[in-house]
């Protein structure tokens, strides 16, 4: 009998089941996901991946493969979801955790013991989806939970971030793990995708993750480590781990300035709040110096210097990205605050990264780059 249909798109049983939806990575383990599906009869009602902007081409070279093996066994496409900041009369817009970085003069929240940078590009893009997602709307009328997929492994190093969140409770969700139910490794899951014919995916994450690895940095592209020297050397003069005494106190003066100005202005909660966080003046050395954070035995705290010790780009292109850039983008804030016309983020990092790029502008003059 034919199943009734209560809109144009879902039917009765659509409504009574509950949706589940696949948060993927692009990378082994939430491909393995998908596989694995397909083998145990599992249908995901929706495959969501969040462009941060700065993921390896390899990765975005991987979407038309899984989207061609999804078509084939009739599972739903990958809908790719982004963040995306409001609007500034203050600074260029940007679209990637990238232009982001280097608009504020920071890194990635990771490089400071942070996971922020993956909650603003990573979750809520596909958060915002779901919630306008007609499937989950009615599900949660209903009282019920849409159910999100992980692509946690068992491998020890992902069952270590499994126990941290495991039963954590959410009105909207209820999350699952299924690498983490079925035993599969990062092994089992490569053996996994190549048994269905699929290429194993690179690994993902984007190109400047304080996570990378001095082994992966070795296999960058020169235009990924070129934008990790840009990154570092537009946010070295806010790095708390690279100030000398006198510039941490008068950062710390800075910050107990603003952190005043809150408090009297502040009440009820949000004065409470506050008062917990009265800034404090740090230790030479003792902030984050660099993507790496601190330097270890293998590596130092600033990729940019083992991009240098291990000859991975030029000693005079690293100088030229490190003098050059944070001067320039300083610039093109300064004349989008009043009102001029500026080349967007991305023509303006193409400037920089792209092959030949730094040669070419080693013999144009510091006013050439903006309009």
């Amino acid at each position: 009998m034919m199943n009734i249909q209560t809109d144009l798109f879902h039917t009765v049983e659509d409504l009574r089941r509950q949706p589940l939806v696949v948060a993927y990575g692009l990378g082994v383990d939430s491909t393995a996901v998908l596989v694995e599906f397909q083998r145990r009869g599992i249908r995901p009602d929706a495959i969501l991946f969040a462009d941060t902007g700065n993921e390896k081409q390899e990765t975005y070279d991987y979407l038309p493969v899984i989207n061609a093996w999804l078509l084939s066994v009739g599972f739903p496409l990958v809908k790719v979801v982004r963040h995306f900041p409001n609007k500034s009369k203050k600074w260029p817009e940007y679209s990637s955790l990238g232009e982001n970085c280097l608009t504020n003069a920071t890194l990635p929240s990771l490089a400071f013991g942070f996971k922020s940078c993956s909650l603003k590009w990573k979750v809520l893009p596909q958060n915002i989806w779901v919630d306008r997602w007609l499937l989950a709307k009615r599900f949660w009328r209903n009282g019920g939970k849409v159910k999100k997929v992980i692509g946690y492994d068992a491998s020890p190093k992902d069952m270590k971030r499994y126990y941290k969140v495991k039963g954590m409770e959410d009105e909207k969700y209820e999350y699952w793990y299924p690498l983490v139910d079925w035993g599969m490794d990062r092994e089992a899951c490569k053996a996994s995708i190549r048994a269905a014919g699929l290429p194993v995916p690179p690994k993902s994450a984007c190109v400047f993750c304080p996570a990378t690895q001095p082994a992966e940095l070795r296999e960058h592209k020169r235009e990924y480590l070129r934008l990790i020297v840009m990154m570092e050397a537009r946010a070295k003069h806010r790095l708390e781990g690279c100030m000398s005494s006198g510039e941490l106190l008068q950062d710390f003066e800075r910050r107990l300035s603003e952190w005043e100005v809150k408090v009297r202005a502040s009440s009820g909660k949000r004065l409470e709040i506050l008062l917990n966080k009265r800034p404090v003046l740090k230790k030479v050395g003792a902030g984050c110096a660099g993507l790496w954070r601190k330097a270890t035995k293998e590596r130092p705290a600033m990729m940019t210097d083992f991009i240098l010790s291990e000859g991975l780009l030029p000693v005079h292109e690293v100088e030229f990205l490190q003098k050059r850039v944070p001067v320039e983008i300083e610039r093109n804030l300064l004349a989008f605050a009043e009102g001029g016309r500026v080349v967007n983020w991305h023509d303006f990092l193409e400037m920089f990264t792209e092959e030949d790029a730094i040669d070419e502008l080693g013999h144009s003059c510091g006013g050439c780059v903006f309009g």
